[in-house]
């Protein structure tokens, strides 16, 4: 299975929400666990990552399919225990990405 625009377009949107989320718990007095915000930056490290290999085509990008479906679905978790509309709008984001990339990694491990 092939990186479409689609894969990279979710994983931009997962990085910006991620980054934006990080953003507004820093600036904001919103309360939260540090395990919340480790997450939320290995997301959107491996988003990045993905993104930056899918777009240069590099071999690499099928084992961070791998990776990127497992710390999306592992931060929408997280994320989903809160009750704040921004938790849960990144949660969602995160989701999606992790579905979309579930059969690139499928097809990376056959």
């Amino acid at each position: 299975m092939k990186l479409t625009s689609y894969h990279t377009d979710l994983c931009m949107q997962t990085w910006l929400q991620c980054e934006t989320l990080l953003f507004q718990l820093k600036e904001q007095d919103i309360s939260y666990s540090g395990r919340t915000r480790q997450v939320l930056n290995e997301c959107a490290t491996i988003c990045l990552g993905t993104l930056d290999a899918a777009e240069r085509q590099m071999e690499a990008v099928k084992t961070l399919a791998i990776l990127c479906v497992g710390i999306c679905e592992e931060c929408a978790e997280i994320l989903e225990r809160y009750t704040d509309n921004v938790f849960q709008l990144c949660a969602s984001t995160c989701r999606h990405c992790a579905n979309a990339f579930a059969q690139i990694a499928k097809h990376s491990i056959h």
